[in-house]
């Protein structure tokens, strides 16, 4: 009897220490749900473009005689900027930097081909791209955030000043306000619109949701509960059904 006594003891011992390993190895943790301010946003790359931009382009086959601009030049409003034999002198519309001239006197312009381009570099927006579900949240006088690359650390804010449709594309236009000088058109920015933000919401991290559930213990007991989600900003989502509170345990992968 006495030998019996030492091998059941045994076994339970071996039992509880594997368990102890077990729990520390587990991929899963337990948490509780949190309190507090959540926005929601949609993200773009989009290109810097001027404000004003004039081009001249032709309707027939033309001889170039007279080019008074080269690429680079910033010209006053008025001057000229080159003339053709089947027109008139073309001048520019407003004070700007010639960005582009296609021919030199005496060359051949074709037609619908731009033959020279003049942008104002003092106004410039960006516009970018979305997807339609996307596009769908996006409003005039929302607030933007805009980073370039070639500005480290630094962020401007800008706001959506027009949505808009073109060629099956779904545009969305933002101003920025302090745009450095040495942002030309052309370049990137990475951009940042605020759909949305909730305060003191109850908040649980999106990796802890699978296919609009979440593990919930209660009363020592785990069971599936489906959510009814509200904004999310990439790494937490707002509970909007009273389903969750901050005392409730949910259960959540651990990061690797």
């Amino acid at each position: 009897m006495k030998r019996i006594w030492v091998i059941v003891v045994g076994l339970v011992l071996i039992f509880s220490v594997t368990g102890i390993v077990y729990f520390r190895n587990s991929n899963i943790k337990v948490i509780n749900p949190t309190r507090g301010d959540i926005t929601e946003a949609v993200y773009g790359l989009g290109k810097v473009k001027s404000n004003d931009r004039f081009e001249v382009i032709s309707a027939l086959i033309s001889t170039v005689t007279g080019r008074y601009v080269d690429e680079g030049d910033t010209v006053e409003k008025g001057a000229p900027l080159i003339e053709l034999d089947h027109h008139a002198k073309f001048r520019a519309p407003f004070r700007g930097t010639v960005t582009f001239v296609k021919h030199f006197v005496g060359e051949t312009a074709v037609p619908s081909v731009t033959i020279l381009r003049l942008e104002n570099l003092e106004k410039k927006y960006i516009e970018l791209s979305l997807e339609q579900q996307a596009i769908l949240r996006v409003k005039p006088e929302q607030t933007a955030k805009i980073s370039f690359e070639s500005l480290r650390g630094k962020v401007l804010n800008g706001r959506v000043i027009s949505v808009f449709p073109r060629d099956d594309e779904f545009i969305a236009r933002v101003s920025v306000d302090g745009l450095d000088p040495s942002i030309l058109p052309g370049m990137s920015a990475d951009v940042t619109i605020e759909v949305g933000r909730i305060k003191d919401a109850v908040l649980i991290p999106i990796k802890s949701i699978t296919n609009g559930f979440v593990s919930l213990r209660r009363n020592n007991k785990w069971a599936k509960v489906k959510l009814e989600l509200g904004h999310i900003d990439g790494l937490n989502a707002e509970v909007k059904n009273g389903v969750l509170s901050t005392s409730d345990e949910i259960r959540i992968n651990k990061e690797n």
